[in-house]
């Protein structure tokens, strides 16, 4: 199993590593999940294909292509974690509003799987989160390896999860920032590596110098903590 597939969509695995006896349910919602996946890897073509054609100032025009994607690539994964197609646009809408303001071009959504994900971790639902920090908590804990010793790399990891938690739910950041323009695992170690780096700048983390791009340990985390 490879866990360095960061640049890789929340819709291939989000709840496909739930640990558990395998049930009629469960492999009804892996194979949901992957089917999203396919979609969303046609939809992200046709947007590269497209771009140059479907930029646009017009909040009307991008919430059409926002719906039509969300219906035809985000539905198993919206009906698994109760997120309508209202919820997801609520949340994009507050994303783009800053930019229409000022008047820029909005990008074609690569991610809308991935956000319906975000937006229902920002609703509180509880399998959500359950399942996003399983799919993404392998690639994190292992991009902390890369600037911490490996036991406060897991604790630290754990922490910053808390607290994207709770900014999330809360509304005041976490996942509210998350806008589909790449898959949420590479943004969520993004986040993770900007955070430790913002902590060891203000002197709350101590990252020493050997640590900063020594190799990642290659076992999996599960492992680890099995």
């Amino acid at each position: 199993m490879n866990n360095d597939r960061h640049g890789e969509s929340c819709a291939r695995e989000v709840g496909a590593r739930v640990d558990g006896t395998a049930s009629d349910t469960r492999v009804a919602a892996n194979a949901a999940i992957s089917s999203g996946s396919r979609r969303q890897a046609a939809t992200r073509e046709r947007a590269r294909a497209d771009a140059e054609t479907t930029l646009t100032r017009d909040w009307n025009a991008y919430r059409r292509q926002l719906l039509r994607s969300f219906f035809h690539d985000a539905g198993p994964l919206a009906s698994r974690y109760r997120v309508g197609s209202d919820d997801v646009v609520a949340h994009a809408r507050a994303l783009c509003e800053p930019q229409l303001a000022r008047g820029n071009y909005l990008k074609p959504m690569a991610c809308v799987a991935d956000l319906a994900v975000a937006t229902a971790c920002c609703l509180g639902r509880a399998n959500a989160w359950n399942e996003l920090w399983i799919f993404a908590e392998p690639s994190m804990t292992r991009a902390a390896f890369s600037r911490l010793p490996e036991t406060l790399a897991l604790t630290w990891t754990r922490r910053y999860w808390s607290q994207l938690e709770r900014a999330s739910r809360g509304g005041t950041g976490g996942l509210v920032r998350y806008d589909g323009s790449r898959p949420v695992r590479l943004w969520l170690v993004e986040d993770l590596i900007g955070t430790l780096e913002a902590e060891r700048a203000a002197g709350r983390l101590l990252v020493r110098q050997e640590h900063i791009g020594r190799p990642i340990p290659l076992r999996l985390v599960g492992e680890q903590l099995a």
